[in-house]
């Protein structure tokens, strides 16, 4: 049995799942917490806001905004004034969502021990960036934790439990309240940097072009468009839909809108974890949690190339059918002709036979 664990430290939301591999398993378990830490009196932190923990605690400190400023040298302000440095807090953050998933079994890790974490980061960090947040995680004693960017855990959900093709090319449409980012993966593996996109005035539709375009891609390329989201972007649910219905429509891709679009990178942490890779396909999907199990997919008419050549010969066909048509005074009068000469020929047999039995 294989079983992992997949974090995201978002913005505004934070999203721990556990998963096994195995057919007949358990649905993924699903934590979502607001990425709000909380320090309390004896030192001790605890991940999470009101709505989680309830109101009425005593916290000494708490910080919010910190997973933006991951690299700052300026470190983070919590709410008593205290200066931590970002990916500090990213990582106790992390910890803390993990200390939420335990206990853990012992075993069910791909190599047989304990099972394999993956973590990810914001798919426009760069390698420096995410270096950061791993000295920050050996620091915290999780050196046992994978990172991989959102766009990558994106494109391990989707070619896992929507379309087991290996080999894809994937879009990643990620908005957030900072702008919006294009990251283009295929058979797993990110190509290159996210495109970012601030106030531009852009539509997304243009933007997954231009993206393409600095690889000598056309949109007919893509194999399919995930769109995702963060912060307040990610709960105005009729803003993401308008997203994803408007890239299916003017690009004519399949185009998905994940279970929860700050939580699709979760979901694919934790099966990249549980040990799907994206060109072997050799496990069944993990299936989505119950909360989680509608999956709005926006797919466009499918695509009908009509060449010059074939409308010509449509055409002439069409002529021809109406030459013949005219030539026998209306549609359908050739059939008629023969089937009344078929008629008398059977009269004249029935005559004739009459006045042989007289």
């Amino acid at each position: 049995m294989s079983i992992g664990v997949g974090v995201r430290i978002g913005t505004v939301v934070s999203t721990a799942v556990v998963a096994s591999n195995d057919p007949g398993s358990a649905d993924p378990v699903v934590i979502v917490r607001d990425t709000v830490l909380n320090q309390r009196k004896d030192g001790t932190t605890v991940l999470g806001g009101e709505s989680e923990l309830g109101g009425g605690r005593e916290f000494t400190e708490s910080w919010t905004g910190f997973v933006a400023r991951v690299g700052d040298p300026s470190g983070v302000a919590g709410t008593a004034d205290t200066r931590y440095r970002a990916e500090d807090l990213v990582a106790t953050s992390l910890r803390c969502l993990l200390q939420e998933c335990e206990p853990l079994p012992d075993r069910g890790g791909k190599d047989g021990g304990a099972p394999d974490i993956v973590a990810t980061y914001p798919s426009r960090w760069d390698s420096s960036t995410a270096a950061i947040l791993r000295d920050s995680l050996v620091y915290a004693g999780l050196e046992r934790v994978t990172l991989v960017s959102d766009a990558e855990a994106v494109s391990a959900w989707f070619e896992s439990e929507i379309a087991a093709l290996a080999g894809t090319l994937i879009g990643i449409y990620h908005v957030d309240d900072t702008g919006a980012a294009v990251t283009l993966v295929r058979s797993g593996v990110a190509a290159g940097r996210a495109f970012g996109f601030a106030g531009d005035g852009s539509s997304p539709s243009s933007r997954i072009a231009t993206a393409l375009g600095a690889f000598g891609w056309m949109p007919e390329n893509l194999d399919a468009v995930v769109v995702t989201g963060d912060g307040d972007m990610a709960g105005d649910k009729a803003a993401m839909t308008a997203i994803a219905v408007g890239v299916a429509e003017k690009l004519n891709v399949r185009c998905e809108l994940g279970p929860g679009p700050e939580q699709s990178a979760a979901l694919g942490a934790a099966i990249l974890a549980a040990g799907f890779t994206s060109t072997s396909h050799k496990i069944v999907p993990i299936g989505l949690p119950p909360s989680h199990d509608v999956t709005e997919v926006f797919e466009n008419v499918p695509r009908v190339a009509v060449s010059a050549e074939a409308a010509q010969v449509a055409t002439a066909e069409a002529e021809s059918t109406s030459v013949a048509e005219a030539e026998t005074g209306k549609p359908g009068s050739t059939r008629i002709v023969i089937a009344v000469a078929a008629v008398v020929a059977i009269i004249a047999l029935a005559v004739l036979a009459y006045f042989l039995l007289l």
